[in-house]
């Protein structure tokens, strides 16, 4: 390629950016010192800062990149110990507390004497103490009739 067909492109892409200029001013205000990069494009020490700029930026963004996929990484380790520990929370109830999680999640609603008749509980007093603790816990809501109190699953939960 001579001297001369640089020439010929820069002049073109001087046309072509004269062009968008016109039709987009806000290109114009961007673009401003373009004029000067271009002829100032021939000068090798001008192309080798520029270059060096360039690597500079793209060493920035790397590190930049890098930061965001390892906190995107912390956050998902989170969000997936987060539901780990959900699932491990379920499998470490006690075995008559499965049992009347099973029983809510079938009927809806159960109240204290019904989980004593249901598990053989000798007293409504241990069942009561029982579906207490799975509320304490955030397993079950408790809703009050009059007298009667009914647990139902913890829709948060």
């Amino acid at each position: 390629m001579t001297h001369h067909d640089t020439s010929v492109e820069v002049k073109q892409m001087l046309n072509d950016l004269n062009a968008v200029k016109h039709i987009s001013p806000e290109f114009n205000e961007l673009t401003s010192n373009l004029e000067e990069i271009i002829d100032a494009s021939h000068n090798p020490a001008f192309l080798g800062i520029l270059l060096y700029k360039l690597v500079k930026e793209k060493e920035q963004t790397n590190k930049i990149i890098s930061s965001l996929e390892k906190r995107l990484t912390n956050l998902e380790q989170l969000v997936s110990s987060s539901s780990n520990s959900h699932t491990k929370e379920e499998e470490l109830l006690a075995e008559p507390d499965q049992h009347i999680m099973q029983l809510v999640a079938e009927t809806g609603q159960v109240c204290a004497s019904e989980v004593k008749e249901r598990l053989s509980y000798k007293n409504s007093n241990a069942a009561s103490q029982r579906l207490n603790k799975l509320m304490r816990e955030g397993h079950l809501k408790r809703l009050r009739s009059g007298k009667k109190v009914y647990f139902i699953l913890n829709s948060r939960k």
